[in-house]
């Protein structure tokens, strides 16, 4: 419930502070004494938008607060959503908004977004006007209201619909990411099938191209290194110059004086190993002279092979290394599309099933709301009645959308029709003013029952209506405020004589500026009201006994 509200600089309000009961509490004045301007105030309170010609003349700023008790129930919701609750489960909402535009939010002083204002008020406060935009009106919430009459068990049913829904948005948006991947890598498979087309046509081996570039050295300068090899071999071992044949005869010299000294014998020793070495290298030259061979066949084909391994450097890589890692990457590439047509195949076809069972359990919930929605009918159409409306019509309207959503497949929308031999019209669509009052109270006095808001605010329900309907009316909010705060702001002195507590709403004229006062009326002094509501500034001992009584009545 709301404890306390407190407004600032609002309008014509300079400061006002309200405690409110619980039960009926009505809010009462003259046309023009600042009521509507307290129902502003408390839209602040639940995140309506600000602006800075809110604020009143020569203040730079207005403030909103309320101070509101919550149930165990309401507790849970609000700590569910980040909130830190007082003792005794308070929440204290505040707001504060200036002339530069700039406005600030606070739930128990933690700074928060309207938006997240939004949330925590919404299922705390239900303001009814006759042409605000409340729940009840929209369209969008038929669906919501229809839902809370459902039970544990369509509570059960509409969570599996919705755990369902999850699972089928979660496989679409996989589809999609896979169909993206392909649609964006269709042009990359090509090139990528070409280029892997042009590495493994050349099909290159790891440090080919050093070795073979060694090779082609080799055999394309095959003549010139015959020649000299030719020109060594002569000198070694040649007819005319042979240096084996004159290191033979200088071994055969030294070895016949060995015997004459160590030195000589050392001597000896070193002439026979360089004699030995370089016999050998002859043999290494004879063998080398025997095996160049030149096959200008083969040189052009390294030649082929090597410009060949050439372009796929200038185009894959600095090296063959680089030009195979540069394949198996695109190969992978070419792999995980290929891969993807598969996996989208599959989740299509998982899609089905998940749509399949979604289907299945939305029936199962629609026909809940179905049987429902005939209950609402029955219970509405009574409160209705009793409301001097004896021959409305009700309908809550299910249509299958088609559409697959969290709420399953139903389209809500309540029709009604006042009228006898009359269509039923869609809800938004009544015109009388008086009408849409009691239809309002007569879905209020339901929908109070399941819908858990703990504070009704009804500005002027009674507009548009008199006699024998207001004092139902008078009689229906009583009724709710049994068990639900109800605060109406109200011209009627048969609603305000039905209230557990009277506010006075007065302005006045303080150094030259009006300013809006707020009195918690005695008992003695509800009498002095109801009757100036009843008779206007002519107020009669008979007016007064008529005030009284209808405050006996309560």
């Amino acid at each position: 419930m709301l404890k306390e509200l407190r407004i600032e600089n609002l309008a014509i309000i300079k400061n006002v502070s309200m405690e409110f009961d619980e039960g009926l509490v009505v809010l009462t004045g003259e046309t023009g004494a600042g009521k509507s301007i307290i129902l502003s105030g408390i839209n602040l309170l639940i995140g309506e938008k600000a602006s800075f010609d809110m604020i009143r003349s020569g203040e730079e700023n207005l403030i909103a607060q309320g101070i509101f008790s919550l149930t165990s129930e309401q507790a849970k919701e609000v700590e569910n959503l980040g909130i830190m609750l007082f003792g005794e489960q308070e929440l204290i909402i505040r707001r504060i908004y200036d002339r530069s535009g700039k406005g600030k939010a606070f739930v128990n002083d933690a700074r928060v977004t309207l938006n997240a204002l939004r949330d925590i008020a919404e299922n705390l406060i239900d303001i009814v006007g006759q042409h605000s935009h409340q729940m009840l009106l929209h369209k969008g919430n038929h669906i919501k209201l229809l839902d809370q009459f459902l039970g544990e068990e369509g509570k059960r049913q509409k969570e599996s619909v919705f755990q369902i829904y999850r699972k089928y948005i979660e496989i679409n948006r996989k589809i999609e990411e896979t169909e993206n991947f392909r649609k964006e890598n269709k042009e990359k498979r090509e090139l990528y099938s070409f280029q892997l087309q042009e590495i493994d046509k050349v099909n290159p081996r790891p440090e080919e191209d050093v070795l073979l570039e060694d090779e082609y050295k080799r055999m394309f300068h095959a003549e010139m290194i015959r020649e000299k090899i030719a020109e060594g071999r002569i000198v070694l071992s040649g007819r005319e110059y042979n240096i084996l044949s004159l290191l033979k005869s200088v071994v055969k010299s030294i070895e016949s004086i060995a015997k004459y000294g160590e030195e000589y014998g050392e001597l000896l020793e070193r002439l026979e190993k360089a004699w030995y070495e370089i016999e050998d290298c002859d043999d290494i030259l004879k063998t080398l002279e025997s095996g160049i061979e030149v096959d200008e066949r083969e040189l052009a084909r390294m030649s082929d092979r090597l410009d060949a391994l050439a372009l796929l450097k200038r185009k894959y890589g600095a090296t063959v290394g680089e030009i195979l890692e540069y394949r198996c990457e695109i190969a992978q590439q070419l792999q995980n599309y290929d891969d993807s047509a598969e996996e989208s195949h599959r989740l299509r076809g998982e899609k089905e099933k998940i749509a399949e069972e979604y289907r299945r359990e939305a029936e199962i919930l629609s026909r809940m709301r179905r049987e429902k929605a005939a209950e609402i009918k029955s219970l509405l159409e009574r409160e209705l009645c009793e409301l001097n409306m004896e021959n409305a019509r009700f309908e809550a309207r299910i249509a299958e959308t088609g559409e697959l959503s969290a709420n399953g497949l139903d389209d809500v929308e309540f029709f009604i029709s006042t009228n006898a031999g009359e269509e039923v019209k869609p809800l938004w669509k009544i015109a009388s003013g008086g009408e849409v009052s009691r239809i309002m109270l007569a879905l209020k006095v339901i929908f109070s029952r399941v819908d858990n808001i703990p504070i009704l605010i009804f500005d002027e329900i009674d507009t548009g209506v008199g006699g024998e309907t207001i004092r139902k009316i008078a009689a229906k909010l009583k009724n709710i405020g049994s068990h639900t705060q109800v605060i109406s702001i109200t011209h009627s002195p048969i609603i305000a004589s039905k209230a557990m507590e009277q506010l006075l709403i007065k302005k006045e004229t303080r150094d030259n500026a009006t300013v809006t006062l707020v009195e918690k009326l005695t008992p003695e002094d509800r009498v002095l009201e109801i009757a100036r509501m009843l008779a206007g500034e002519a107020v009669t001992p008979s007016v007064l006994a008529h005030a009284r009584e209808l405050l006996s009545e309560i």
